[in-house]
């Protein structure tokens, strides 16, 4: 297909793109179906507050109505490194390692 909007899946379960990056006639399926546009971030986002049932559900929805107007939609997940680093190590065991104890 020629046109394909690219939804990223977040860590936290939400589904977003940039909106520039969908084509003007698949906006209005993706309002319709519960995308919200953040300004701030210049996206659709779809909440991660419809749990997993309700995102897979409007997902398949909208592969099916873009998919009629002749518009493919590409799934991409993401992961944070930033996130990922910044989380504290997991911690040490503090049972005596079998060396310290022989003599």
């Amino acid at each position: 297909m020629a046109r394909v909007v690219t939804l990223t899946w977040y860590e936290d379960g939400a589904l977003g793109t940039p909106y520039k990056s969908v084509p003007e006639d698949a906006r209005t399926d993706l309002y319709g179906l519960g995308f919200q546009y953040h300004p701030y971030q210049a996206a659709f986002l779809l909440p991660a507050a419809y749990g997993e049932d309700g995102r897979d559900l409007r997902l398949r929805a909208l592969v099916h109505q873009l998919a009629q107007k002749g518009i493919g939609v590409n799934l991409r997940h993401t992961t944070t490194p930033a996130i990922a680093a910044t989380r504290p190590a997991a911690p040490v065991p503090t049972t005596p390692s079998v060396t310290a104890h022989r003599r």
